[in-house]
């Protein structure tokens, strides 16, 4: 899992902007990195001895140089590096999934369909390591990351020419015991044909998930791997006789990976996620959010009349300069937004075609998971009712209507929708997808159909990478709705020592939220913080809670899925704990109000979404009047943002339709107009930034962000996070 940078680290390497840390070890660091065309880059940065050792510079050069030679989409390639700076580095291009290792601790072993694509594009890339007249040398489950199209080969740290002898004397073992062939194991040079037997090992482990010569001690590892015969339990058939093919203890008897790409090239992967199955390939989609949250900026210190108005605020509540200034700092950390959609309610008052107006089609991607269905249905609704104004206008030049597609939450369900929508020509915009997973499944497919498409319900910030023009958000990202709970605390006096549940079973997400919030609570609210991470698939979280209880923390912040929302509401009760309290944002569409019961009174929600109903602007009032004339209830949570973000991009279409309306309008006109465009919502003005992120105002952070209570057994609105502040510091 990634971190954000330390002070220690640099802004920037060459022509890469660094954003995050992926790991770090003795010999060095490999940052997260991002070209100023926004590519994705891993840059492994050589430090301390290392960097001053000749000989280890000396390979650190081969290993780029080798690296290079390499052809092929299977195998991570090199962006740029440079041996020679005082601190040598090699950028490669970034796979955000996880290793083929994790996978397989996770989630257990691959299904054989799963193993034969693996097995075909890693015999490819092992084909055009050897063409390069390279041997590899550690091929393990470890160097293969899972990406949605297909497996990666990395690590060329101690790849050989084949003709290279050193490192390769007799008695000198190189490699990764029970992953090796047995020439390796008893310090003989490795050929071509010990790549192979390593695939074969891959491949039992991926089938099996257990290596094939078993685990132990390095010295037990290399006997078997000499001595006996591999264990291959449940393997069947054609993949059982190839691993054996592949593990023969005679290199000359073992195939080339030529021979196995040829005889595994029906099995090649597609860019949908598909040849995984879906434990893993929902692993591999989250995963690929967790490194990708930009660094947050430090603001900038000017000394001015607010000073004194600082040093006289009363105590328990924050200074007007330190305010602006905590909020400066979060505006200029965040960087994204979201978006939200629903299932269909039917095409009531909605146009034939008849009249001799063009019928265009606005498209709604939601989804039917469970957690999404609230957002969902806003969504639709707040898309039939924009609509229905639309074609309620005598004068209007066309006709509009909704269609409605959803996806299950999933890669290949998301893929599918916005396939489906991309192929219909009369549709000319897109509201969704809901969720981060189909977001960023989704926006690759919009982007090259050239199809605009707005979100209101996602906050991660990578989904630029695939789809740079099309694809929009109008929520508030989640790294600065993570700070800005911080920041109400710090408003409302509720600067105490606290306790922050980050649990991992609500994904990468929490992860997001959790990190600013804990730097924002040291060094914004100025309290002690204690950050406790719940595992997935356990049942820890009431451990996790007592023990922060026992610890004397006077709040309590909760990043985690509902049930376990709940159940922390729950544990707390009984313990009798009455301090301040948050659940995380995502779940102020929730049921989470009626499952805690009692035990959720009090809990706090900051959010970027707004409840119209309580707003007292006129465009607050009649929105909410023509959604309770429609709907008979008041707009629900999200559905102001999708409403305005369909008007948004209905306005825009306008403005592409060609006089006369015979022609059709051009699709990737409406993202030109949009990336330029401002609009005036319900409750806040809609701008984008570079990668087409919400962009805040000065006074967005604070204005834009609001605060609910659960009171009386349902989420009640206290205001935004400026009116909380204004009512601390006694005015109205």
């Amino acid at each position: 899992m990634s971190e954000t940078l330390r002070p220690s680290d640099p802004s920037s390497i060459a022509g890469f902007r660094l954003l995050r840390r992926l790991g770090a070890g003795g010999m060095g660091v490999v940052y997260l990195g991002r070209t100023d065309a926004g590519a994705l880059a891993a840059i492994k940065v050589i430090r301390g001895e290392s960097a001053g050792d000749d000989d280890f510079r000396a390979r650190f050069a081969r290993e780029v140089e080798l690296a290079r030679r390499v052809d092929s989409p299977w195998v991570v390639s090199v962006l740029d590096a440079d041996a020679e700076a005082r601190e040598p580095w090699l950028a490669t291009v970034f796979v955000p999934g996880p290793s083929l290792a994790e996978a397989v601790a996770e989630h257990g072993p691959l299904p054989t369909s799963a193993v034969r694509v693996l097995g075909g594009s890693l015999a490819e890339a092992l084909d055009a390591v050897h063409t390069a007249g390279l041997v590899h040398r550690d091929v393990k489950p470890g160097n293969v990351l899972l990406a949605l199209d297909g497996p990666r080969l990395i690590d060329f740290g101690i790849a050989r020419a084949a003709d290279d002898t050193v490192l390769t004397a007799s008695g000198v073992v190189v490699g990764t015991p029970g992953f090796l062939a047995p020439e390796q194991a008893e310090g003989r040079p490795a050929s071509s044909a010990s790549d192979v037997f390593a695939l074969g090992c891959v491949l039992a482990y991926a089938s099996t998930g257990t290596p094939p010569f078993g685990t132990g001690t390095p010295d037990a590892l290399l006997y078997r791997t000499v001595h006996d015969e591999p264990e291959l339990p449940g393997m069947e058939g054609e993949s059982r006789t190839l691993v054996e093919r592949c593990l023969a203890k005679d290199p000359d008897a073992r195939p080339t990976a030529e021979e196995i790409r040829l005889l595994l090239a029906e099995d090649a992967p597609d860019d949908s996620g598909t040849w995984l199955p879906d434990p893993v390939a929902r692993m591999v989609a989250t995963r690929s959010a967790e490194s990708l949250a930009l660094p947050g900026i430090e603001p900038t210190v000017v000394d001015g009349p607010d000073e004194q108005a600082a040093s006289d605020a009363p105590a328990g509540h924050p200074g007007r300069r330190r305010l602006l200034l905590a909020g400066g700092a979060l505006l200029l950390a965040a960087g994204g937004t979201g978006a939200a959609v629903w299932a269909s309610e039917g095409d009531d008052e909605e146009p034939s075609g008849t009249g001799g107006r063009p019928v265009y089609v606005l498209g709604v991607h939601t989804a039917t998971d469970t957690a999404d269905v609230a957002v969902s249905r806003a969504s639709e609704r707040a898309a039939r009712l924009a609509v229905a104004e639309h074609n309620a206008s005598p004068k209007r030049a066309y006709d509009l209507k909704v269609k409605v597609l959803a996806d299950r939450g999933d890669v290949a369900g998301a893929r599918a929708v916005a396939q489906a929508f991309t192929t219909d020509r009369n549709v000319v915009a897109v509201l969704g997808p809901v969720a981060e997973i189909p977001m960023r499944a989704a926006a690759a497919v919009y982007g090259e159909a050239g199809l605009t498409h707005v979100s209101s319900t996602t906050g991660q910030q990578d989904y630029f990478v695939t789809s740079p023009r099309t694809s929009f958000q109008t929520g508030a990202p989640h790294l600065a709705l993570g700070t800005w709970i911080a920041l109400h605390a710090l408003i409302t006096g509720q600067a105490v020592p606290a306790g922050i549940v980050i649990d991992r079973a609500g994904g990468t997400i929490m992860q997001d939220l959790g990190t600013p919030l804990v730097e924002g609570w040291r060094e914004t609210v100025l309290a002690e913080v204690i950050p406790r991470v719940v595992a997935e698939q356990t049942d820890d979280g009431p451990k996790v809670v007592r023990e922060l209880l026992a610890a004397g923390v006077g709040a309590l912040v909760c990043l985690a899925p509902l049930d376990a929302t709940v159940r922390t509401a729950k544990t707390l009760a009984a313990a009798g704990f009455t301090g301040p309290r948050w659940m995380q944002p995502q779940l102020y569409a929730s049921d989470f109000p009626k499952q805690a019961g009692a035990a959720g009174e009090g809990w706090f929600v900051v959010t970027s979404a707004v409840d119209p109903s309580v707003l007292k602007t006129q465009k607050a009032k009649d929105f909410t009047a023509a959604w309770r004339k429609r709907y008979g209830a008041t707009p629900e949570p999200y559905a102001t943002e999708a409403y305005d973000s369909v008007r948004m991009l209905l306005a825009e279409f306008a403005r592409t339709v060609p006089a006369g309306a015979r022609r059709r309008p051009v699709r990737a006109a409406v993202a030109e107009r949009l990336a330029k465009a401002k609009y005036k919502g319900i409750a806040r003005t809609y701008t984008f930034g570079r990668y087409h992120h919400y962009e805040n105002t000065s006074d967005g952070w604070r204005d834009e962000t609001f605060v609910h209570a659960v009171q009386g057994g349902r989420f009640r609105q206290l205001g935004s996070l400026g009116d909380l502040w204004l009512a601390a510091q006694g005015q109205s």
